[in-house]
């Protein structure tokens, strides 16, 4: 889970995310809606055990309270980690699950036990997914999979403009009281545009004026989601001919000849450049901007 934590907030630097347990039939918060990872995996380390009943509509109606009021530019997804194989709930779970249709809240489930139905009716419902995991790497594999932001529905999908403040980094040896903790700290942290308050980390909402505070990186990172670049169209070996580039346009590994029984290599669909295989992985996952499209 801090693997899941610090690969979604490197995937979405802008978005928040909180923490409940659910256990003893009653659902707890554990951290509130956030963007710092620190503060959630701190949270993860404490002594938390597992004991009693669980109940999903517990769960529900307490993420329910909290993700209505987020704006409807936001996403509101729900990912739970269920290793029950009941729930007992204090009332009817199917009403629980429509108000969470209603408010469109997205619910999925990674299952560290056998399917069960309530799970699976949860995810067709909201739009999620439901899987369960064989064993321990599969279980990793299943949760960072949510890592990376869903498509949005076009009918669900709004149009808005967020005004954002870029603050500037706090100098070295200043004393000043963050906004964000209510204590004095000496140095670091950053000075908020609009009302001057000091900050620890970004991105952030200024506890004074309610500013959201980021940085030009955060923006970058969160941009390539937006217009995800178009998947590399392998090269078949028939049209392979002595005109064509010799070597990969991004790493210049040399490239098979005619005549082999594989091009190893990709082109891009919109410059015509071609990549090897490594590059191609490496530039989808990882970079997010085709070298040949950008020169």
């Amino acid at each position: 889970v801090e693997t899941f934590i610090r690969e979604f907030f490197d995937q979405n630097p802008l978005s928040h995310v909180g923490i409940v347990t659910i256990k003893d039939g009653i659902s707890h918060c554990l951290t509130d809606l956030g963007s710092s990872p620190d503060s959630h995996i701190k949270a993860l380390r404490g002594k938390l055990e597992c004991s009693g009943e669980s109940s999903l509509q517990n769960a529900l109606d307490l993420v329910h309270g909290y993700l209505k009021e987020i704006p409807p530019y936001g996403h509101r997804e729900v990912l739970i980690l269920y290793s029950s194989l009941s729930t007992c709930d204090p009332g009817d779970v199917m009403e629980t699950i429509q108000n969470c249709k209603k408010a469109k809240i997205r619910c999925s489930v990674v299952g560290l036990s056998a399917e069960t139905y309530i799970c699976k009716h949860l995810c067709e419902e909201t739009g999620g997914s439901y899987t369960v995991s064989l064993d321990e790497s599969h279980f990793k594999e299943l949760l960072l999979e949510h890592a990376p932001p869903p498509p949005a529905l076009a009918e669900f999908a709004v149009a808005n403009l967020i005004k954002m403040g870029f603050p500037q980094r706090g100098a070295e040896g200043l004393i000043a009281i963050c906004a964000c903790h209510k204590e004095a700290k000496v140095g670091g942290g950053y000075t908020c545009p609009r009302c001057k308050s000091r900050v620890c980390d970004l991105p952030i909402e200024c506890q004074i004026c309610g500013l959201t505070l980021v940085s030009s990186p955060h923006l970058a990172r969160s941009y390539h989601h937006l217009f995800p670049i178009a998947p590399f169209e392998e090269v078949s070996v028939a049209k392979l001919s002595p005109r064509l580039p010799k070597a990969c346009f991004a790493c210049q590994q040399t490239f098979p000849g005619p005549g082999s029984k594989s091009s190893e290599r990709v082109s891009c669909p919109k410059c015509g450049r071609h990549f090897c295989f490594d590059c191609d992985i490496y530039i989808h996952e990882s970079l997010h901007n085709c070298p040949g499209c950008e020169s």
